[in-house]
């Protein structure tokens, strides 16, 4: 009895002993991890950071335009960022990279390492919203429903393009037909399709992975203890 009693706790400890290293395996891990995916982060931050609050201002100076448009706002003229967004309100390209880290974690089976559950079910819906973005960007790129406006409408829309020194890209600027377009039923018809397909992927894409990113961004930050100095 005494021999079995020895060799039960001698396989108990042996058990704990060997769940305290994979404990421990599992801590050092989640460290490793969570310092590769902060590196991540800040690339695809970089990646999308030039077009990122460009798509997503566009719409609300789109909305604008359209309150003007249909009288909806007493203004005989449109504001510059008014007539850019009636132009460009079908450009939906942004870069969303993956986050390499997270893919080999999920493709190895090893979310458990994570101990925060909020971290983990942000960075779930993380990739679901990512995957929602794709999928709008894919969409709307390819509709037949869309007309891009200063091509199918040069005599209302007049765009000029120049190389923007402060920010180091070529832009364009565009001067806009206020009379004529209010005048012109296919114009208003075509803008306001093109501008119910721009909500859509604001609303149904690009606003909620920009979110969740941003969430997920902060959430790693204080797990790893780093503060970024708010960008001018």
């Amino acid at each position: 009895i005494i021999e079995v009693r020895v060799v039960v706790v001698g396989i108990f400890i042996g058990l704990q002993f060997d769940g305290w290293k994979e404990a421990r395996k599992d801590r050092q891990d989640e460290d490793v991890f969570l310092h590769r995916l902060h590196e991540d982060l800040l690339l695809a931050e970089k990646l999308s950071s030039r077009v990122r609050d460009r798509r997503l201002n566009r719409l609300h100076s789109a909305m604008a335009a359209s309150d003007v448009l249909f009288g909806r706002v007493d203004r005989e003229e449109l504001m510059e960022e008014e007539c850019t967004a009636i132009a460009s309100i079908t450009f939906f390209n942004i870069n969303v990279s993956g986050l390499s880290a997270l893919e080999e974690l999920v493709s190895t089976g090893r979310m458990d390492i994570i101990r925060d559950f909020e971290m983990r079910t942000a960075l779930v819906e993380l990739q679901q919203t990512r995957a929602a973005l794709a999928f709008m960007i894919n969409l709307q790129t390819n509709s037949a429903g869309f007309n891009h406006l200063p091509t199918a409408h040069p005599d209302l829309i007049q765009a000029t393009s120049y190389f923007d020194t402060r920010i180091g890209e070529v832009r364009s600027s565009h001067q806009c037909d206020l009379a004529g377009m209010r005048s012109n039923q296919l114009f208003l018809n075509r803008f306001s399709a093109n501008l119910d397909g721009y909500d859509a992927y604001v609303q149904d894409g690009l606003a909620p992975w920009s979110s969740k990113f941003d969430e997920v961004h902060l959430i790693v930050d204080q797990a790893i203890g780093i503060s970024h100095k708010s960008k001018k």
